[in-house]
């Protein structure tokens, strides 16, 4: 099948066509992977289960070989069948769980192929759309007989952005993951010193020890949740927010609570990626107070904007300036300046904050 040549029309309607195959195909291949991982986990169960049966036959065994004597044969093959019998199904069972293994990572290598489709698609589509925005713009200035200004990111202001975006990736690497690995070392070097001189102290280093990764893992993930929400295009911004939250939970006795669509609708992608964005920065700046118990937002889509309300309930809030400060972050400034967006901060008492976000559409 030929292809359209590139910058018609026909050709955007092929792409759109094909990035929406995509999109379905990733939602299938999202089924797939619940249900491979619900298979892995019953197989996973049943390997570990054989296992300990296998273990169990295998002593039974070594015990009637040391005591031939004191066993009818029937017995003794009875015995030698059902381990053979485990050992075969264990076999089984093993390379079972290895195909679906094999099986989930190709879904998901799959997938990462098809996501890349989809984004080279919608970034064609709406830098097209762009250019054909800014045709209409400059046709309709020149009808009225006026100079129509078009808004640009200029280059230096987007080499600014990585690079503020670097720098603020490094000091969460520094402050997160490389402090509590940092932190393991510190317990491993305990625990070598106590292994011969106090076993018992030794132990509890370990669980300790165990505690620190865990956390470090935990905080691992977020980050990896916070840099790239796979499931943004596929869930929308109001659930991937809410798994976020969840996440978040996890390491703090915070409750959150998130209201809004299920569905992103014709949402525009810049807005929808600067509106997760920005809320994500507003949970994040909200839990780095320890004060902060609970979370609730309110996301509302309407003809002419988004809107977003956030309240943040806790002890002490008056002292706290990491939430205010969000309005003078130019990260967070270059996003709300590029969509034309605000965001007012408005302290309630000192035991409740709220911050109102506006995005327009048109």
């Amino acid at each position: 099948m030929s292809l359209p040549p590139p910058q018609t029309k026909e050709f955007a309607l092929r792409l759109e066509t094909l990035a929406a195959e995509c999109r379905a195909e990733l939602e299938e291949g999202s089924k797939a992977l619940q249900e491979i991982a619900l298979l892995v986990s019953q197989t996973a169960s049943e390997v570990d289960r054989l296992s300990q049966r296998e273990l169990q036959l295998a002593n039974r065994v070594r015990e009637m070989d040391a005591n031939l004597e004191s066993y009818a044969r029937s017995d003794i093959r009875d015995m030698l069948r059902a381990a053979h019998e485990v050992e075969l199904r264990l076999l089984m069972m093993r390379s079972q769980l290895e195909q679906l293994q094999e099986r989930e990572r190709t879904i998901r290598d799959h997938q990462e192929r098809l996501r890349t489709l989809v984004d080279l698609a919608e970034t064609y589509l709406t830098i097209q759309g762009a250019r054909s925005g800014a045709g209409d713009m400059r046709t309709r200035g020149l009808r009225h007989g006026a100079t129509v200004a078009l808004p640009s990111v200029p280059f230096a202001d987007i080499i600014q952005a990585q690079e503020d975006e670097r720098l603020r990736l490094a000091q969460r690497v520094v402050d997160g993951p490389a402090q509590a690995l940092a932190n393991i070392l510190l317990e491993a070097e305990v625990c070598e010193r106590l292994m011969e001189r106090d076993p018992e102290q030794a132990r509890t280093e370990l669980g300790e020890l165990r505690r620190v990764a865990a956390d470090a893992l935990s905080e691992s993930r977020r980050m990896l949740l916070e840099l790239r929400p796979v499931v943004l295009r596929e869930l929308g911004v109001v659930p991937t927010l809410r798994r976020y939250l969840t996440q978040v939970s996890r390491n703090r006795p915070i409750e959150g609570h998130i209201d809004g669509p299920d569905h992103d609708g014709d949402l525009a992608e810049p807005v929808r990626l600067a509106l997760y964005r920005l809320l994500q920065e507003a949970i994040a700046a909200a839990v780095a107070d320890d004060g902060v118990q609970a979370i609730d937002i309110d996301v509302r889509y309407e003809d002419a904007q988004v809107t977003a309300r956030i309240e943040v309930r806790g002890q002490g809030l008056e002292r706290n300036q990491t939430l205010p400060r969000l309005r003078t972050d130019e990260t967070v400034q270059r996003r709300l300046d590029h969509l034309g967006a605000e965001l007012h901060f408005e302290p309630v008492d000192d035991t409740a904050t709220r911050l109102a976000l506006v995005i327009p559409l048109a």
